[in-house]
């Protein structure tokens, strides 16, 4: 075979295999082989009967908030089934006592796979209506991430749903769990501990960097800043806050997050009414001088939100 024909064979196999390589993408099954070594859970004392357990994995599980009662704890989110026995340990060392109630902040696998193990053991889980919807039935979580999330079984759904808010009276402290629309999805709620002052936000805030906005899923970058906005005004420079991923946080950080997001927007906006292209704002960074990680920042999809609300 002449030699030029044998090189460009072997060039177009190269080719044929990097593009393969780039469209094969990891799959909820593939980070379940490895969560168990990739998460280094942390159980960190927030107030006389509130925790936090912050997932130091690099953004693989979701920080869950613990509350302790006199019958047992409640617990926001749950992370994967197989770490179960990981929270389970670390709650021992608070007490003996069960999990009575576990409250999901939105949908996505990394902060509800855990309902699996809990649900089998009737623990009752509490969400939004369209978090039970989404977990009925297949979902395609968006771009970059393009997993498909597997429907749940029967035991590892919500038992109680709610449309707007829900309240739990415990003594001596009410826990507000309360929709936010179409923010990281559509599935969203605040958890608040209003006499501990604390709150839960699931993935609406998140301190990693520039957040991941499921618009597969009702996601919206329009609806994070109209949510982040009432819980700044909700909240004071004491209340602590249990960002879907990232450390312990405070009012402080909300601000700054609220004021990265409107910057890229008030960016982009402004080269739409410039009539700029896509290509000419991506040109101009929409992200400059921001000092985080933009791993799930596109330009055009946030450009397509921000026609959109225009």
């Amino acid at each position: 075979m002449n030699l030029k024909i044998i090189l460009i064979t072997v060039l177009a196999c190269v080719t044929t295999q990097k593009k393969v390589q780039a469209q094969k993408h990891q799959t909820i099954d593939d980070i379940r082989k490895t969560i168990q070594i990739t998460v280094k859970d942390s159980l960190i004392k927030l107030s006389k009967n509130a925790y936090a357990i912050i997932a130091n994995d690099g953004g693989m599980a979701g920080n869950i908030l613990v509350y302790e009662c006199k019958t047992g704890f409640i617990i926001i989110d749950d992370q994967w089934d197989e770490l179960n026995s990981k929270i389970t340990n670390l709650l021992k060392t608070i007490s003996s006592k069960p999990v009575i109630y576990i409250l999901n902040s939105h949908f996505h696998f990394d902060h509800t796979d855990g309902n699996k193990a809990l649900g089998k053991t009737g623990i009752k889980i509490i969400a939004h209506d369209n978090l039970r919807k989404r977990l009925l039935s297949d979902q395609s979580v968006a771009p970059p991430t393009d997993m498909i999330q597997k429907k749940y079984p029967f035991y590892a759904l919500p038992y109680i749903t709610f449309s707007d808010s829900l309240t739990l009276h415990e003594e001596g402290e009410d826990i507000k769990i309360f929709h936010v629309n179409n923010a990281h999805t559509d599935t969203d709620s605040f958890i608040e501990f209003e006499n501990d002052n604390v709150y839960h936000t699931g993935d609406v805030f998140v301190r990693y960097g520039f957040p991941f906005i499921d618009d597969n899923n009702g996601g919206n970058i329009f609806g994070i800043i109209k949510s982040v906005n009432q819980l700044i005004a909700r909240t004071n420079d004491s209340t602590i806050i249990i960002p879907g991923h990232g450390p312990i946080s405070h009012k402080k950080d909300l601000i700054v997050y609220r004021n990265n997001l409107q910057l890229i927007v008030d960016r982009i906006k402004d080269g739409i009414l410039n009539n700029l292209t896509i290509e000419q704002i991506e040109q101009k960074n929409p992200t400059k001088g921001i000092n985080w990680w933009n791993g799930y920042f596109v330009t055009s999809r946030i450009y397509k939100m921000v026609k959109d609300n225009l």
